[in-house]
């Protein structure tokens, strides 16, 4: 319509009409210009007020805190990440083969001699094994010997003099005084998740499991440190760094983590690892002989122990004078009651060790089981002196 619109100023005030600054008294410019000056003063102050971060606290661990972290700096450096390949042919017509991935777990450098401690389970059946340290350096290895009865393998990876400094053996403790209620904490790759670290407590002791050779491991220790797959291999520490056990497997209806981990004792996997690299293999007695099923002997004789249903070429056992019939009731100071005592008494002792055995032995042993047989029994027992059992492959 022609009008100049009118200018907004502060709600509280009425516009004035437009007037020339020489027609302003002196005061009131010079009251402008102060105002001015407080206001540009003011703005970086209210900027800086809005927008400034606070101040990041200090990060402070507690004494227990501190002690975790570090134990997994010092001990990470000598835990590996073990990964698995196996060749197939990928091309029948041109022969062309390649490395296919298989599987991974952890190891542990067991001494400055370039020797990797880890499960048998992780490498077997492998073509090309290789080793991943901490910084990331990957070389591959090779296989100085295994036992599948203990699930025990150990490799040998060749360094560069310049490399050398990534042996770092981590220590060992003695697992057999190991109480329940123990700290622990477990170092693997689970998942391939390398270098992560659990912690939990000993919740059991002198566990028997099942290896991947179907012979039973002794006093195996129990935790509930989380033990997921690809942390086998790895080692379980005490509160002071030690080896104490070496992860090997779980018992999960998930396949995952379940607060249920089982761990091999550290003095067994010294003791096998020792006879790995005297022999190449493990050397362990043997009695020579077949026992029946669990349960077997005690229905028949009413007496708990073990039932001899055979004996293997050779045997220790045969040439001491048992037979076919006889009951094992007793090896050593170990009372028989099921064929996993017979393996804990074995473990413990060497080839050309003297045991003693004793049994019942039936007057008819053809007659075992019949009802009203009438069948007697004799108590004998016989030293006997342990062979060597032959290589497990």
């Amino acid at each position: 319509s022609g009008r100049t619109p009118a200018t907004r100023r502060f709600a509280d005030r009425e516009p004035h009409a437009p007037s020339d600054s020489s027609e302003r008294p002196f005061w009131q410019g010079l009251l402008a210009f102060a105002c001015a000056a407080v206001v540009a003063a003011a703005v970086p102050l209210q900027d800086q007020l809005l927008f400034s971060a606070p101040a990041l606290a200090e990060e402070v661990l507690n004494a227990e805190e501190q002690l975790t972290v570090d134990l997994f700096t010092a001990n990470t450096p000598g835990v590996v990440y073990i990964t698995n390949e196996v060749f197939q042919i990928s091309n029948a017509q041109r022969m062309e083969v390649e490395a296919v991935p298989r599987g991974s777990g952890s190891g542990w450098v067991y001494d400055d001699q370039g020797h990797i401690v880890t499960n048998f389970h992780v490498i077997e059946n492998s073509n090309v094994v290789t080793v991943k340290f901490i910084e990331g350096t990957e070389v591959q290895a090779k296989v100085v010997g295994a036992d599948p009865l203990s699930d025990i393998a150990v490799l040998q990876v060749d360094l560069p003099p310049k490399y050398k400094s990534l042996l770092r053996p981590l220590k060992r403790g003695n697992s057999a005084t190991l109480k329940v209620g123990q700290e622990v904490l477990a170092i693997g790759n689970p998942f391939g998740l390398d270098h992560t670290l659990t912690k939990g407590i000993v919740s059991g002791v002198g566990r028997t499991i099942q290896s991947v050779g179907g012979r039973p491991i002794q006093g195996a220790i129990q935790t509930d440190a989380s033990i997921n797959p690809g942390n086998s291999g790895g080692p379980l520490l005490n509160s002071r760094g030690q080896v104490i056990g070496m992860n090997t497997v779980i018992i999960s209806p998930s396949g995952g983590s379940a607060g249920v981990g089982f761990a091999i004792p550290s003095d067994t996997v010294a003791a096998r690892v020792t006879s790995i690299l005297k022999y190449g293999y493990v050397k362990r007695p043997s009695l020579g002989l077949f026992l029946g099923q669990d349960g077997l002997a005690e229905r028949l004789s009413g007496r708990t122990g073990g039932l001899i249903s055979g004996f293997t070429r050779n045997s220790a056992a045969a040439e001491a004078g048992l037979r076919p019939g006889d009951i094992m009731l007793q090896i050593g100071k170990r009372k028989i009651k099921t064929v996993n005592d017979i393996y804990a008494e074995l473990d413990e002792s060497e080839p050309g060790d003297v045991v003693q055995i004793r049994i019942l032995r039936p007057d008819r042993p053809e007659d075992l089981g019949i009802p009203g047989s009438g069948v007697k029994f004799e108590q004998l027992a016989f030293d006997i002196k342990l062979k060597e059992a032959p290589v497990a492959m």
